[in-house]
């Protein structure tokens, strides 16, 4: 399209008059690098034309939703109202758009931002979904995860895509060579090509086990660590790496089927694991109780599926509280 064509599309997306053709149009220009950058300069000279203003952000984010979910809108027009601190809000305003006229602050504009440029998938607690990408390639996301995909498509040389929670890919490899990458929370950064792997990011560390493929796994502090099938790499929240290899992929793809895999596993970090995948929190006040360890698969699509394998196997006692399971050796139940 031509420049002057593709400015009043954006300016009519901007002032919330866009149509359904206009906003498909939009979202095909998007898909480009460049056209990103253009689409902020576009904003930059749509607010100058505009009267300094405080917006009923609320109203107008309500809006853009609408627009998103390519709907009518029904809500009224935001609410205007002179601004008396002008110098605020010039500093701030750069950033600060949503689709119907909406100038906010920038934790705001950054919100738009991840809205319009990146589709989001989630999984529950105790809940394991399947996707398939546009390049054809598979991610099966673990329970209480997110993944963060291009709105618009991939790049024409990167496929990259943001995880938090855990997530098994397998890479689809492209005529162009494309790299795929996915990027966790503290600069951790998976780049592969053509490959099967899984990534763990959580609040207690990241962890990538391949399975087949090589990756290169650039680290927060700036090294990078190629990986071979059966390797696992585990970073610790200070940056600190340990490399491993296993010889049974079973410990890092058994939760794809709802099973647990304990290997010398303690009943402490047993509980972590029942607080990631249902979003119970179990705690164990008895420190030897907490210590105690086993091994084994078990299957458990539910909390009180895994609490009662526990039970019945250490003799422990399941308490629930108001906000909380405790578990406790037998001797400590009341009657």
């Amino acid at each position: 399209m031509e420049s002057e064509q593709i400015k009043r599309i954006v300016f009519d997306f901007f002032d919330g008059k866009a149509t359904a053709f206009q906003r498909k149009l939009l979202a095909d220009w998007l898909s480009d690098d460049a056209s990103r950058e253009q689409y902020y300069q576009y904003l930059d000279e749509w607010e100058n034309r505009r009267p300094q203003v405080a917006v009923d952000t609320e109203t107008a984010l309500t809006r853009y939703q609408l627009i998103l979910n390519n709907q009518k809108t029904s809500v009224g027009p935001a609410k205007m109202q002179p601004d008396l601190s002008a110098g605020f809000f010039r500093r701030w305003a750069r950033w600060g758009i949503a689709a119907s006229v909406v100038l906010v602050s920038l934790a705001g504009a950054y919100l738009f931002r991840v809205q319009l440029l990146y589709e989001t998938h989630q999984t529950a607690f105790g809940e394991t979904r399947e996707y398939r990408l546009e390049d054809g390639t598979e991610v099966t996301l673990n329970a209480n995860s997110v993944l963060r995909v291009p709105r618009f498509g991939f790049g024409r040389d990167t496929r990259k895509v943001y995880l938090e929670g855990e997530g098994e890919f397998k890479v689809t490899h492209t005529v162009t060579n494309q790299r795929f990458i996915v990027q966790t929370a503290d600069r951790v950064q998976v780049e592969v090509l053509g490959t099967e792997f899984v990534v763990y990011s959580r609040k207690k560390g990241k962890r990538v086990f391949l399975s087949k493929g090589k990756v290169k796994l650039d680290l927060p502090q700036g090294q990078q660590l190629y990986m071979r099938p059966g390797n696992v790499v585990t970073i610790a929240n200070s940056g600190k790496y340990q490399l491993s290899r296993t010889a049974t992929a079973r410990p890092y793809v058994a939760w794809k089927d709802h099973w647990f895999y304990f290997d010398n596993t303690s009943v402490a970090e047993i509980a972590d694991q029942i607080h990631e995948r249902f979003g119970i929190k179990v705690t164990v006040p008895d420190t030897r109780l907490a210590q105690r360890r086993i091994a084994g698969n078990y299957k458990a699509k539910r909390a009180d599926d895994l609490l009662l394998i526990l039970s019945e196997l250490l003799s422990l006692n399941v308490v629930k509280r108001d906000q909380h399971i405790e578990l406790q050796p037998s001797k400590y139940l009341n009657p």
